[in-house]
């Protein structure tokens, strides 16, 4: 069972480092324009790669489902040294996929892996670490690159040793064959699209946290020179508070803990928008933890076991759009409405909380 969390949380990172790597350059590298469309092109291929892969997931098995996803990121890394700006959005798009496919499966198989532990939560929230450590990792690797005039392209040579090391941990997940109707995305709409409205409302307001204190806080205040550095510290604090906070989650209840990740999330937004940013940084990466750290839970318990794959990746995938994608937009558009924003994506999550059911302790099925 360890070598399970261990594969999963290796593969989990490498995908992650590679989305915010090729993020991170794709603005650096590339003119507006471009750089702009490879950005925006790893968000839909990730709702495409929750469809494709959780059709595997949910039809086939895990195993092969996440198999493939980390076959698929290994393409993806090593055809990006091709030098073509074609291939760059070919590879872009693989890896989008890719990672589109691989969150809930890993979730998937932790969460049924585990599913009588009394810490399950705990456990899943391990998971949910890939994305601060992946960020140090991208934020490390751009920082070797300037200092040491390293070629951009072969720092992805990184993502196909940490995934080659992952894929055989992840063999030894179950083979187990499932059943499932003919297409389990148009299943899970016809017969639980209430779960995935609620999935998606408890999401919108994580995502559109994480990217505005993570990378949009850059386009507000550029001209700080200390911000990568603060930004930095927000992102190393989570790796203390996630854990705390998914063992909360199995102590006081899924629900509650989303609670105290709004309220924090609203005092962050306060003082961001005071332009106390030091404290609004720390404080909204803390929400964050909050939020993001039941997530696994909460999206891989409230669905049935025959679309299970394809809804949790789904539901995540499409609000990681409306919050990741859009809130940034909207802030960009309309700047002096920055609480507002903010206050507006909180409220859709504290619709969700109100009428989602609290999943510590529920049997998986």
């Amino acid at each position: 069972m360890k070598r399970v969390i261990i594969g999963s949380l290796l593969l989990t990172i490498s995908q992650w480092y590679a989305f915010f790597l090729f993020s991170q350059f794709s603005f650096i590298i590339f003119n507006e324009f471009i750089g702009l469309s490879i950005f925006i092109m790893g968000f839909i291929s990730r709702a495409l790669g929750s469809i494709l892969f959780g059709y595997i997931g949910d039809k086939i098995s895990r195993r092969t489902a996440l198999l493939l996803t980390g076959i698929t990121l290994i393409i993806s890394s090593l055809i990006v040294l091709i030098p073509s700006i074609f291939i760059v959005f070919i590879s872009r798009i693989l890896q989008g996929l890719s990672l589109g496919g691989e969150w809930g499966g890993a979730s998937t198989v932790i969460i049924e892996t585990y599913s009588t532990h009394r810490l399950r939560g705990t456990i899943a929230s391990i998971i949910q670490l890939s994305v601060p450590i992946a960020i140090i990792l991208s934020s490390s690797t751009l920082l070797l690159i300037f200092l040491y005039s390293i070629p951009w392209r072969e720092s992805f040579l990184i993502i196909t040793v940490l995934t080659l090391i992952a894929l055989p941990l992840i063999k030894g997940v179950n083979k187990e064959k499932m059943f499932s109707s003919k297409i389990p995305l148009f299943d899970a709409i016809l017969n639980d699209w209430k779960n995935i409205l609620k999935s998606i409302s408890i999401k919108v307001s994580e995502s559109a946290a994480f990217y505005v204190f993570s990378a949009y806080i850059f386009s507000l205040y550029s001209n700080l020179k200390e911000l990568p550095i603060i930004v930095l510290e927000a992102i190393i604090f989570q790796l203390f508070t996630m854990p705390l906070f998914g063992f909360l989650s199995d102590i006081i209840g899924r629900r509650l803990v989303v609670i105290i990740g709004l309220i924090i999330m609203g005092v962050g937004s306060y003082l961001l928008s005071l332009k106390i940013i030091y404290y609004g940084e720390i404080v909204m990466s803390i929400s964050d933890s909050a939020l993001y750290a039941p997530q696994s839970s909460i999206f891989t318990e409230i669905f049935n076991k025959k679309y299970r794959f394809t809804a949790a990746n789904f539901s995540y995938q499409l609000a990681s759009i409306l919050g990741g994608a859009l809130a940034p937009l909207l802030i960009s558009d309309y700047p002096n409405l920055f609480i507002f924003i903010m206050l507006s994506y909180i409220t859709i999550t504290c619709i969700g909380v109100y009428f989602i059911e609290e999943t510590k302790g529920k049997g998986i099925v």
